[in-house]
């Protein structure tokens, strides 16, 4: 097969110029979205380098200009203005920040994964059923105080909290390799049989194991919208107030589905407002939030549990956070990023096999 031949040495080289060629090769080739998906990634990844490296205002206006929405937008912005970004006020609620370690059970189901409310905002969000055994989930975003933890026991750098605080605030600045280390070293804390196999860049699963593990893209969706409801947020609703979710409210974003209001420009505590029907918190806004799959298309027809393509470049985020607009904050939203990398906008939560 030249096409699965000619995309895995695009793989194997994985810079823009490989990606490149395979498009120019195969241009209606079988593979043809996940190139261009690396592609973007690494082109992204290069002008946030380039922008950095010159480290002047220009320089990072010229990053968002061709990616105003992108990954590194918020810190761009900082970097460009840093005075027009609002004051911080706190959560309007009456949710107590009071996060535990406790773990939600979920039971298992069928449902349809993607845009189920028709929003049509992107064309990677295509409906499909998908069947998931029970699990646990965290009620909350793991925290700084749970992660600091980690690094003193393993004597790992801490990462920064962009000087808004650490504690209850869910921890970010983290890549998809440091937290799958995490998620062994908790279970190693616990007695429990670890779910990763770790060498170098390279991960593998063992989906037996009883420790703990980021969750699948479907255990993620399915939790969110509190066993697969039809619903658009996190929070068990259809419209994204910022005094419900930590999003950018900003009026020039106000959607149909979304109120405009506050932009707190930064995290909140874990568990600052209230939760979905499950009792999860912060399923939408705050923070992205590291699942297990490698980025690429859905299947094309229902399958059971499942667990995304076998390789890739990218792995697959959800949930929007503080930076992101109410688009990015619906349940059926899909992110990624280079598993290596780590950034002010992105956490995770661990899940547990029942």
């Amino acid at each position: 097969d030249v096409d699965a031949v000619a995309f895995k040495s695009a793989q194997n080289r994985n810079t823009v110029e490989a990606y490149d060629y395979y498009l120019s090769a195969f241009p209606q080739g079988r593979f043809k979205k996940e190139a261009e998906d690396a592609k973007g990634v690494l082109q992204e990844e290069r002008a946030w380098q380039t922008a950095q490296r010159l480290n002047t205002p220009d320089a990072y206006q010229g990053y968002l200009d061709i990616y105003p929405y992108g990954r590194y937008a918020a810190s761009a912005r900082e970097r460009v203005k840093p005075t027009i970004i609002s004051v911080p006020t706190g959560p309007t609620t009456t949710a107590t920040p009071n996060p535990a370690s406790g773990m939600v059970t979920v039971p298992g189901g069928t449902f349809q994964m993607g845009d189920v409310m028709g929003d049509k905002e992107e064309t990677d969000e295509t409906v499909h059923g998908v069947t998931l055994g029970a699990f646990q989930i965290g009620a909350y975003e793991v925290t700084f105080e749970e992660y600091d933890a980690f690094c003193t026991a393993t004597k790992r750098e801490k990462p920064a909290d962009e000087g808004w605080g650490r504690g209850k605030r869910p921890v970010i600045n983290v890549s998809w390799e440091d937290v799958v280390a995490y998620c062994n070293w908790r279970s190693r804390q616990e007695g429990l049989r670890e779910v990763y196999t770790i060498s170098g860049s390279s991960v593998s699963a063992n989906w037996q194991a009883n420790g703990y593990r980021l969750p699948t893209e479907a255990e993620w969706e399915y939790a969110a919208r509190a066993g697969g409801k039809k619903v658009r947020f996190g929070n068990g609703k259809d419209i994204a107030d910022p005094k419900e979710i930590n999003f950018d409210g900003s009026a020039s974003y106000k959607k149909s589905y979304s109120v405009a209001g506050e932009y707190r420009s930064k995290t909140l505590p874990v568990g600052s407002f209230a939760p979905n029907a499950l009792g999860l918190y912060d399923m939408s806004g705050n923070v992205w939030e590291w699942c297990w799959d490698w980025w690429g298309s859905y299947p094309a027809s229902a399958e059971p549990n499942q667990t995304g393509p076998s390789s890739g470049v990218a792995r697959v985020l959800r949930g929007g956070g503080w930076h992101r607009h109410s688009g990015y904050c619906r349940v059926s939203d899909r992110n990624f990023n280079n598993p290596s990398y780590g950034s002010l906008n992105s956490g995770f939560r661990v899940v547990r096999q029942f």
